[in-house]
């Protein structure tokens, strides 16, 4: 692979910065308050010379939406793959959601955005945590540990999965925010119902 030119290093680095400001704004202040003098002021930048790296505050927010999968996908892969399957679907769906409470601006952004939605080839695309969901799915199904049903295979249990982690993401974020719930004890014990139930013949 060629090494890359100073000029394109420069180029990297100054879009990286672009999308880290936007980061620490949406972090901070919420996705309304980003902007592109918000962004070039982050960063002691022209508003002008953003244009340089994107086309637009859309294509910022698409781009940081893109990073935001990329990490939560990280998050999801750091769980230890040799657990047992049914231990290992639990632990990356608590990773998920746990993802989610440490970055909860990002991760609405993530998923409410309307510039940004995945089709879908990038939804089940190799990486993404929907495929790592699908993967964790298919083990259980091959060791014998999930039992598949007519109409209920591999594609629907990874949606009912996923259905499981955002939405208890989501209302922790939203409705659920101040509750007096023992979420420590709630959250495993309702994967571990959904782990109970894809095993059900």
């Amino acid at each position: 692979m060629d090494e890359l030119t100073p000029r394109e290093r420069r180029h990297l680095r100054i879009k990286e910065a672009i999308l880290e400001a936007a980061r620490h704004i949406i972090n901070e202040q919420g996705a309304d308050a980003l902007s592109i003098r918000a962004i070039a002021d982050r960063i002691d930048y022209s508003p002008a010379g953003l244009y340089e790296y994107f086309g637009s505050k859309e294509e910022i927010i698409t781009a940081v939406c893109w990073q935001g999968h990329e990490r939560l996908t990280q998050a999801m892969t750091a769980v230890d793959p040799t657990l047992p399957a049914h231990d290992y679907l639990i632990a990356i769906g608590l990773a998920y959601i746990q993802f989610a409470l440490h970055n909860p601006d990002y991760y609405r952004l993530m998923f409410t955005n309307p510039a940004f939605v995945g089709t879908p080839e990038q939804v089940q695309e190799s990486g993404s945590s929907f495929t790592i969901l699908l993967a964790a799915i298919e083990r259980g199904l091959t060791e014998g540990v999930f039992q598949p049903r007519p109409g209920y295979a591999t594609l629907e249990m990874a949606y009912t999965a996923w259905a499981m982690v955002h939405g208890i993401a989501m209302l922790r974020l939203t409705y659920l925010t101040h509750h007096p719930i023992d979420y420590d004890t709630a959250d495993p014990e309702a994967l571990r119902s959904l782990v109970h139930g894809l095993a059900q013949v």
